[in-house]
């Protein structure tokens, strides 16, 4: 596995979308793309599914995203690439916001002296913000069902992503 790594996952009703995340190595920035895993989170074997699609993320890395050198073309670019969602569009939404509104969002970060794990809480103007009091930091060899655990429990405790909400 290649340091760093990053991997996202939102939940939104009873699902996670795990998106694969490209690098671009000039402004050190990932950007979600397809494709994008979907575990489904209400089957008996829900937490190991999920261990499972992180573990097949890390495998498939961050794979490297070249981007508009001209400084207004990439701005350009990247308010196109920014108004289409992965992970709204593999849930069958149109769009973000919507999609957004009973969803949360947890990052995990891989890096050479720990794995940090960030959560967000409820959306914020069509936002899911990361809670810093939510943060939590791991040794680098934690057993990756140890860190997912710390997901799992935080999506356990959350109602609204196990309502059944259509797009």
């Amino acid at each position: 596995m290649k340091l760093p790594l990053s991997i996202d996952i939102t939940v939104r009703s009873g699902k996670a979308y795990l998106p694969t995340l490209y690098f671009n190595e000039r402004h050190h920035l990932n950007f979600a793309r397809e494709p994008v895993l979907v575990v489904d989170l209400t089957s008996e074997a829900a937490f190991e599914a999920l261990v499972e699609a992180v573990r097949k993320k890390m495998e498939e890395g961050n794979p490297l995203m070249e981007v508009p050198e001209d400084p207004g073309e990439f701005r350009r670019w990247l308010k196109k690439i920014k108004s289409t969602s992965p992970e709204a569009k593999a849930a069958g939404f149109k769009s973000w916001r919507p999609f957004a509104k009973k969803a949360r969002a947890y990052h995990i970060g891989f890096l050479e002296d720990k794995i940090i794990v960030t959560m967000s809480g409820p959306p914020k103007g069509g936002w899911l913000v990361y809670d810093p009091k939510k943060t939590r930091e791991f040794p680098p060899d934690t057993p990756l069902e140890e860190v997912v655990r710390v997901i799992w429990e935080d999506i356990c405790s959350t109602p609204e992503l196990w309502e059944e909400d259509a797009p």
